[in-house]
């Protein structure tokens, strides 16, 4: 048995095991399905023992299979990471950075960092999924994801990269020429909103106001309602309700007359910006800067 045949077993062993599907693990891997299930084939083989339990819709690991990948993740781990330190000496960490996000974050704080980003670190392979779906990075083999608000689970690490933020309520000139504008929070009761249904939850979101010490929340009737700002703040523009958007998203078209701001007094806050990765897997070194770059350039 040559170590190389046996490392490159325990290496496709160790993604299936976290992908819980060979499909899943060839995939992430960039090999074939049978390429996968022969690799775990031929481990099962050497060591005696089944690794996993399989049916035609469900994969899952045998007690020996449990207990297997206890010893062997980490030593994986290790040795992966010597090879990237090898790889990445000099300050010039390489491979791919696979990431999560919606679609707020990606371009209120991810896209214009990211030239300075591939400039710092050109040997770092980026791939952003933009996408409003609460994801499971562990499952769908990303290193990090970004998050709003600290509802991170527990074996992940959250590190704060963004504090909260003002959102105001904004509507298209033509909306609101067609129609009473609100004087006070009560009378959004009245008019028309774009919502947000959260993917986490599956709750739509009620509007928390603020002013001048007074809270108040308010829950309008549903005109419409989509999973992410930028589509909210779209329909606004097409004039079919008011939206609570973040400043900085709305910014450029209150200045151009798109939108105009609706109960001027009042304003919300949105949560604080996480970015969050798996505690229990080892950190590759592209991870690791870009972790580090988003400290210096926030």
């Amino acid at each position: 048995m040559r170590l190389r045949d046996s490392l490159e077993g325990v290496a496709v062993f160790v993604a299936a095991a976290d992908a819980c599907s060979f499909s899943e693990a060839a995939r992430r891997l960039g090999i074939s399905p049978s390429a996968v299930s022969q690799a775990i084939s031929a481990l099962e083989e050497r060591l005696g023992a089944p690794l996993f339990r399989r049916s035609t819709r469900s994969l899952s690991l045998t007690d020996v299979g449990d207990d297997y990948l206890r010893t062997v993740a980490p030593a994986l781990a290790q040795i992966k990471q010597a090879a990237e330190v090898a790889s990445g000496r000099g300050g010039h960490p390489t491979g791919p950075l696979r990431l999560t996000m919606p679609r707020a974050p990606f371009d209120l704080v991810i896209a214009p960092l990211l030239a300075a980003f591939q400039d710092n670190y050109p040997g770092v392979s980026l791939e952003i999924a933009v996408e409003a779906r609460l994801v499971d990075i562990v499952k769908d083999g990303y290193d990090a994801g970004l998050r709003y608000g600290n509802c991170i689970d527990q074996d992940m690490v959250a590190k704060q990269v963004a504090p909260t933020s003002d959102a105001i309520l904004v509507a298209s000139p033509a909306y609101l020429r067609a129609r009473p504008v609100p004087a006070t929070p009560a009378d959004l009761l009245d008019h028309r909103v774009i919502a947000c249904r959260s993917q986490g939850t599956g709750v739509v979101i009620p509007w928390t106001l603020q002013s001048a010490g007074k809270t108040v929340q308010v829950a309008p009737p549903l005109a419409t309602i989509v999973h992410d700002l930028t589509s909210q703040i779209d329909l606004a523009v097409r004039g079919l309700g008011i939206v609570n958007a973040p400043v900085a998203m709305v910014a450029d078209l209150l200045a151009e007359g798109q939108l105009a701001r609706v109960l001027p007094e009042w304003s919300s806050q949105m949560a604080e910006l996480y970015l969050y990765f798996p505690s229990r897997r080892h950190q590759s070194a592209a991870l690791r800067a870009f972790v580090e770059f988003l400290g210096r350039a926030l």
